[in-house]
C-alpha cells in the first residue's frame, strides 16, 4: 500500500509537471493577447475558490474572498483562472494548518486589482524576483511542485498588459496584480 502510495504521488507529481510545461509552451509564443475579450474576474475568483474548497477544509484555513462587483478587463478568461488558480493554490500550500488566506478583487477609476495575501513564511524581498523565474523553488522540498507557478503568473500578467507585486503580508505574502483600467 505504502509503495502504491508513493507511485501515484510520483505520477500525479509527473501530471502537474506535465501540466505546467505545456502551458508555458503554450503562453510563450505569445506576443499579445489573441482576441481578448471582457472577464469579469469575480465569478474566476468564486470558480477557483470553490475547486480548492477541499484543500481549505483539509489545513483548516481562515479563507476570505472579498470580491467587489464589476471588477473585468480585457483578456482571455482561461488565461486569468489559471492564473486566480496558482495564486490561490500557492497561498494554500505555504499556509501552515490553520492559518489564513484572503482573495481580495477590487477596482476603481484607475486600475482593477487582485490581491491573494497569506499568513505563510512569505518571501524575503531579496528573493523575489528569483521565485518568477522557471524551476526556482523556495522553499526547497516542503511543498509538492515544480517551481513554475508563479513563472506562468508572470507570463500571463505580461500578455495582459498588468503588474505583478510581491509584498509583505505581515508574517506572510502579498500578490498584488494590477490591471490599468
Amino acid at each position: 500500500d505504502r509503495s502504491l502510495g508513493q507511485l501515484q504521488g510520483g505520477l500525479m507529481r509527473a501530471a502537474h509537471l506535465v501540466d505546467q510545461m505545456l502551458l508555458l509552451a503554450r503562453l510563450d509564443p505569445e506576443s499579445g493577447l489573441p482576441s481578448p475579450a471582457p472577464v469579469d474576474l469575480t465569478p474566476l475568483a468564486e470558480a477557483v475558490c470553490a475547486e480548492l474548497g477541499e484543500q481549505i477544509l483539509a489545513k483548516r484555513l481562515d479563507f476570505e474572498l472579498q470580491a467587489a462587483p464589476g471588477c473585468v478587463v480585457g483578456g482571455q478568461a482561461e488565461w486569468l483562472r489559471v492564473l486566480i488558480r496558482n495564486l490561490v493554490d500557492n497561498a494554500i500550500r505555504y499556509t501552515p494548518v490553520g492559518g489564513r488566506v484572503v482573495v481580495g478583487l477590487s477596482h476603481d477609476e484607475r486600475a482593477c486589482r487582485l490581491q491573494v495575501t497569506d499568513s505563510g513564511p512569505g518571501i524575503p524581498p531579496e528573493q523575489r524576483a528569483a521565485v518568477l523565474r522557471r524551476f526556482h523553488r523556495l522553499h526547497q522540498g516542503d511543498q509538492p511542485g515544480c517551481g513554475l507557478g508563479l513563472a506562468i503568473v508572470a507570463r500571463i500578467v505580461e500578455l495582459h498588459g498588468a503588474r505583478l507585486e510581491l509584498g509583505e503580508a505581515g508574517p506572510g505574502l502579498a500578490v498584488t496584480v494590477s490591471w490599468p483600467a
